[in-house]
């Protein structure tokens, strides 16, 4: 593994140093790879939306003897050998992989919308609980087409570009090629993008053309097979914003401030308020009641306990923690509380585990279908950890650290929402116990990130240790639920 991660940096490298600059998140070139595997069984896999892999009907394809096929693929040679210079650039962007291309860009959207809150709109900003939101339901659609595009292609078994005389311009996974992969992944992800960022919808349809024709200038699919993975994506698309539509997602602003009342209402002694300046209504109050992708029943019968009252001895050691660390605080710890802080302007906590995700998907070399189910198995547990938190933050309303002791200084701007337990925490152990799971040889590094994360918080002065660790616990337990849930999904 370490020599490969070696010619991974090298091709890297090279490609950077050959000019193709990525347009979307300047973190360098992924390479380009043939996947490990093919998953020939992979439409048989259990769909998170869908019935199952069956309920989008994907016509057959003409005979590969009929003249509109043969035509096709005279076609596809004569254009491969007559690409120009910005169409090769094109063929290599995607040519990466179509799910974390399409990841980039909810993540580069996400920090381009993730503003700092205003007096007149707090919950102005694309924070935590609407990009675990956005990533699950992306991750998810992409994992549900993709379910649905192999089932077909096993089916119907057109034969790989690969074994009719073509070599294509990039490598690519000797699966029968109708219908497209990559033209379903850029419709879904078209539809769900635009969803969310519908000023953008102009923008992100011209991707999804460029990624669905950079197939065919690649040598990789003829044009019935993108037809045909362009239209298998609308029904699931559909169904995918159909369940965005109903999640209790658009109440989470609690429109009519039924926090106020919570919060008198709170078991707790000292009650959060806002830190801010002036004084905003807290960070979308009633997320905790949004659907979650697992079993709620189950995540609630882990829910931590109840943190220590203000009053106690064990909440004024973890204070003067908080204060000790902020008037002493080493040069690491003040890179770790940097390092982990993903405020505004960037792409959120949720987006930093997408990005490392992404480096373990091109580490062991996963196929289209095989990362849409690495990105819809950390997403759904990252939102159902968002939510499982929110709701206890609102239970309680535990202030922040600089609430008791106004002279904390803190690395990060203190959130706008109370503070028990940790989410931070929480996504940090959730999505390492994901990520140990899909690629456990990379467990030294992963578990390093995770120490890091989960401290971050303690570290910049914006939270107490008691609510780091049951943060961690909690994120822990539900990340569990999620792979009870996988070993079973067939793709194991």
């Amino acid at each position: 593994m370490k020599n490969y991660k070696q010619i991974v940096f090298v091709c890297a490298l090279a490609l950077s140093l050959a000019g193709c600059k990525e347009p979307a998140i300047n973190e360098g070139i992924l390479p380009l790879y043939e996947p490990a595997t093919v998953d020939a069984g992979g439409g048989n896999w259990q769909t998170i939306v869908l019935t199952s892999g069956a309920e989008v009907s994907v016509p057959a394809p003409l005979a590969v003897t009929s003249t509109s096929y043969q035509n096709e693929l005279a076609e596809l040679k004569n254009t491969l050998y007559s690409i120009d210079p910005a169409k090769s650039t094109s063929v290599n962007y995607w040519g990466t992989g179509g799910v974390v291309r399409w990841n980039q860009i909810a993540r580069l959207l996400v920090s381009k919308y993730n503003l700092a809150p205003t007096y007149n709109s707090p919950t102005s900003q694309f924070s935590d609980p609407q990009a675990a939101r956005l990533f699950a339901l992306l991750s998810v659609a992409q994992y549900d087409a993709l379910v649905v595009a192999w089932r077909a292609k096993y089916q119907y078994n057109r034969p790989s570009i690969l074994r009719q005389d073509v070599t294509p311009r990039i490598p690519i996974a000797d699966v029968p090629s109708y219908p497209s992969e990559d033209a379903a992944i850029a419709e879904v992800s078209c539809r769900v993008l635009a969803y969310f960022f519908p000023s953008e919808a102009t923008w992100l349809q011209s991707q999804a053309a460029d990624h669905k024709q950079s197939r065919i200038w690649a040598g990789a699919n003829v044009a019935s097979d993108v037809k045909a993975g362009e239209e298998l994506a609308v029904p699931v698309a559909t169904k995918v914003l159909t369940r965005a539509q109903s999640d209790r997602f658009s109440q989470a602003t609690d429109p009519g401030n039924t926090w106020q009342a919570k919060r008198t209402a709170a078991p707790y002694d000292q009650k959060w308020t806002s830190l801010a300046l002036p004084a905003e209504a807290p960070l979308l109050p009633l997320a905790g009641n949004i659907t979650t992708w697992y079993n709620a029943t189950t995540i609630a019968q882990s829910v931590p306990a109840a943190p220590a009252l203000t009053t106690s001895a064990p909440f004024q050691q973890a204070l003067a923690e908080v204060r000790t660390l902020s008037d002493s605080r080493t040069r690491d710890q003040y890179r770790i509380a940097t390092a982990w802080a993903d405020g505004a302007g960037t792409y959120t906590a949720v987006g930093h585990w997408n990005r490392l995700a992404e480096e373990q998907i091109s580490y062991a070399r996963q196929n289209e279908l095989r990362a849409a189910r690495s990105y819809a198995l950390l997403n759904r547990t990252l939102q159902d950890v968002t939510t499982a938190c929110w709701g206890q933050k609102y239970q309680y309303f535990v202030p922040r650290p600089s609430q008791g002791d106004a002279n904390i200084k803190t690395v990060s701007p203190i959130p706008n929402y109370p503070s028990y337990p940790s989410v931070r925490s929480a996504y940090a152990s959730a999505a390492t116990s994901i990520l140990l799971y899909l690629f456990p040889s990379e467990s030294i590094a992963l578990n390093r990130q995770a120490g890091e994360a989960t401290l971050a918080p303690l570290y910049a002065g914006t939270q107490y240790r008691f609510s780091v660790e049951a943060g961690t616990k909690w994120g822990n337990g539900i990340s569990s639920l999620a792979i009870a849930q996988a070993k079973s999904d067939g793709a194991n």
